[in-house]
């Protein structure tokens, strides 16, 4: 099946805004609501693609593409909608005054919008690379080991522990990864969940922390790790929050 929400199709596109300062009041509505509208509509209908199936021997080429659409396409989309909301508002809500907090709503709920697309496309990604595990679990990038607690190496952690730790601690924080798999879970890990979030989090060594996620696949709890790096100040102080 093809991946057809790999055509950059926004969520949010500027031609919906096709309104100017003589427009009517009442129409300037109307086309406001209708952005809305539509960009729920896109909305859902990528939660409809993404819920379809996808064969085993296109896991690695689907999950590429899904985190491509969170780090490029949903982005820019979001952009645009931001860029085409302050273009009229310029346009038309000053002239229009008593419209500028419609505007305003609008903005928020295209931003709203994006987030849960990319809620959508990461839950997604993580829910296939638990599957692609579950069908390869000796495979290089799903390291599912031992007895105890399975866990799944994101597409995007390699990327992400080059970035934030130097080789030595690369190496040391896959020893403590590694661990993961005694049964019980050594203590001394503190695996535990990160309070307020759906995150979890895990010593990588050296004052080092791995943020995961915990999913479960036919009854079988699997962490996917998603991101590692200096703790507290993981990724300048935002405890954990790239591993939307």
């Amino acid at each position: 099946m093809p991946d057809l929400f790999l055509d950059k199709t926004p969520l949010f596109e500027a031609g919906w805004l096709s309104v100017s300062a003589a427009t009517s009041r009442d129409d300037v509505l109307l086309c406001l609501a209708e952005a809305e509208r539509r960009a729920e509509a896109g909305l859902e209908r990528l939660g409809q693609t993404l819920t379809q199936g996808v064969a085993a021997a296109d896991h690695d080429r689907r999950i590429e593409a899904l985190l491509a659409l969170e780090t490029l396409g949903i982005p820019a989309s979001g952009t645009a909608a931001d860029g085409a909301v302050e273009r009229v508002m310029m346009e038309v809500g000053f002239r229009k005054r008593d419209l500028m907090p419609r505007f305003h709503e609008l903005a928020e709920h295209c931003r709203a919008v994006h987030r849960r697309a990319l809620a959508v496309a990461r839950d997604a990604r993580w829910a296939l690379m638990l599957e692609r595990a579950a069908a390869d679990p000796g495979g290089p990038s799903s390291p599912i080991q031992g007895t105890g607690t399975r866990y799944v190496k994101s597409d995007r952690y390699d990327a992400r522990a080059a970035r934030s730790l130097p080789p030595d601690d690369r190496v040391r924080a896959d020893r403590f990864l590694k661990r993961l798999g005694e049964d019980p879970v050594p203590p001394e890990l503190e695996l535990s969940p990160l309070e307020g979030t759906a995150l979890w989090g895990m010593k990588a060594g050296n004052g080092n922390r791995f943020i995961l996620r915990r999913g479960e696949l036919r009854g079988v709890v699997c962490f996917v790790v998603e991101d590692v790096g200096p703790y507290p100040d993981h990724e300048g102080g935002r405890r954990g929050a790239l591993a939307r």
